[in-house]
């Protein structure tokens, strides 16, 4: 089984917000964009990467962790997964590939909502509520997109860790059905993970 590396321990007062989707309309509504910012998104959706995707029957849209941790390799599993599927023809994307940078952010969310409109299956690889892409998961959360969505979701050992991951005040009922409902699938370890893709068809 994998190592414990799926993020810190939140503590009492430190737990993330799952943004609701007014939030997160708000948030990508209220960011008013430079004419060079404007251009600059329009490229990113408009360029390489958006060829590469288009002509697929199946758009799988990988959300997770990222950076250079455990969790970040664990979704990279899934990805590569999902990309090697031939039958019928499917793609794997995420929105790293889309080569926005951390000066950027501003961009971030109204990217990822418009690759989530591209994309036949979300997928979310979910190990705790701890990170920036807490807002990531807001969106795949809102209604608007969740009968495109699956979640791969970490099971940890016991109650008390699972708590530490996943409860943190986090009891909306949007965020209980995805976690809970039958496109949720839970797994322990790498092998396990392996074979939770399978669910996702």
């Amino acid at each position: 089984m994998d190592s414990d590396d799926g993020g810190p321990e939140l503590g009492a007062g430190d737990e993330p917000a799952i943004p609701s989707e007014e939030e997160i309309l708000a948030e990508i509504e209220g960011v008013s964009l430079t004419p060079s910012e404007h251009q600059r998104v329009k490229d990113l959706v408009n360029g390489e990467q958006m060829t590469r995707i288009k002509g697929h029957d199946r758009r799988y849209l990988v959300a997770g962790a990222g950076g250079e941790t455990g969790a970040a390799t664990r979704r990279t599993i899934v990805y590569d997964l999902l990309d090697a599927r031939r039958n019928p023809p499917a793609v794997a994307f995420q929105l790293e590939d889309f080569g926005l940078t951390p000066e950027e952010i501003r961009l971030w969310h109204r990217v990822f909502d418009i690759l989530c409109g591209m994309a036949t299956h979300i997928v979310g690889v979910v190990e705790d509520f701890d990170g920036g892409y807490v807002w990531e998961l807001g969106l795949l959360f809102a209604p608007s997109y969740r009968e495109n969505v699956w979640v791969l979701k970490r099971r940890y050992p016991n109650d008390e860790e699972e708590r530490e991951r996943y409860d943190n005040g986090m009891a909306a009922s949007h965020v209980q059905q995805l976690l809970t409902g039958d496109r949720c699938h839970e797994w322990a370890d790498t092998d396990e993970l392996r074979d939770a893709v399978e669910h996702v068809p």
